[in-house]
């Protein structure tokens, strides 16, 4: 029987999973959106659904014999689970106590975004650099570091967090972890119309914009999809919205660059691709006015909204230290 992987990308709001051959070729892929009832062990046992309709016609669970999931932080990666995610509702997300349960394989477990960093490296943007930061701009924020061509974990393997830097100690807006003044509170998809609502009540009052008038009544539900749109339709307070999230995630990208100088740097995630011309193009002018390091390329991922599961079939190929949960 052939050995195949499963890779997945567990994300904020959606889960990629991926079949794979261990050449690393994409067999085949699907995706849904993440479980928000009460038990989070929903959210492994979806991508054991997705696994096995897309394994069927390989010979099922007995073909795999990688695992290799590329998650949210934080991690616990002694237990193999997402522990208080920002942008889930579970307190943990037992991921390994319930995937090893299925599979006689190999575990691989990585945060998303230092996943989709070892994809840049060897796929990517950065392929011929060895100083190469991912960032992820989307439901949160996120980033995975290779600096001098090895792949930063740090001690519990959640180094650079870097949407949990603070970038204002100011407005205090709460960021889904619970602590104020983080880059993601601002500009992370889930917390932008919250952003946008507080502007809209207290800076931006006076402002009569559609936007501006129903984020202040409260009665629709504004995503930061609405705000895009709005913004691409020429609303006043969504164009002024739009340029307070491109400083404040150019003061972000300026911190990266100054803590890790990178050689390049490439953002993924569904709110930046989605939105390169008001999200990358807009943010690239504040890093230059932020930045005490030579500011380096600037670029959307190439590898799209696949970057994390990519990384984590070539993480299952080759694991970076710290990354096997269990082996055969």
């Amino acid at each position: 029987m052939v050995e195949l992987i499963l890779a997945a990308d567990i994300g904020g709001t959606v889960i990629r999973v991926a079949i794979a051959d261990l050449q690393g070729h994409i067999l085949e892929k699907a995706s849904t959106l993440v479980p928000k009832g009460p038990d989070a062990r929903a959210v492994p046992l979806k991508v054991l659904e997705l696994c096995d309709a897309l394994s069927t016609k390989y010979g099922g669970r007995r073909s795999i014999s990688k695992v290799s999931i590329a998650a949210i932080g934080p991690l616990d990666m002694t237990k193999g689970a997402i522990v208080r995610p920002a942008n889930m509702p579970y307190d943990v997300v037992p991921i390994m106590d319930v995937l090893c349960n299925y599979f006689d394989a190999t575990f691989i477990l990585l945060n998303d975004c230092n996943a989709a960093v070892i994809a840049e490296k060897r796929a990517g943007a950065g392929k011929y650099v060895d100083d190469v930061v991912y960032i992820t701009i989307s439901s949160g924020i996120g980033g995975g570091a290779i600096l001098d061509g090895k792949l930063i974990l740090g001690k519990d393997g959640n180094a650079a967090e870097i949407g949990h830097t603070v970038v204002d100690m100011n407005i205090g807006m709460v960021c889904g972890c619970g602590k104020k003044g983080h880059w993601e509170a601002y500009c992370g998809g889930n917390s932008m119309p919250k952003f946008a609502k507080f502007l809209a009540e207290n800076k931006y009052n006076n402002i009569n914009s559609t936007l501006a008038r129903r984020l202040r009544e409260g009665t629709y539900n504004i995503s930061a999809k609405d705000i895009f749109d709005y913004a691409r339709c020429g609303d006043e307070f969504a164009l002024i919205f739009i340029d307070t999230i491109s400083e404040i995630n150019g003061a972000g990208v300026a911190n990266v660059v100054d803590a890790f100088d990178p050689s390049i740097i490439s953002i993924g995630g569904s709110v930046a691709l989605n939105n390169v011309d008001l999200v990358v193009d807009k943010l690239k002018p504040f890093v230059e006015q932020y930045a005490l390091n030579r500011v380096p390329e600037i670029v959307p991922t190439p590898l799209g909204h696949d970057a994390p599961l990519i990384g984590a079939i070539l993480a299952a190929i080759d694991p970076p230290p710290k990354s096997v949960f269990k082996t055969l």
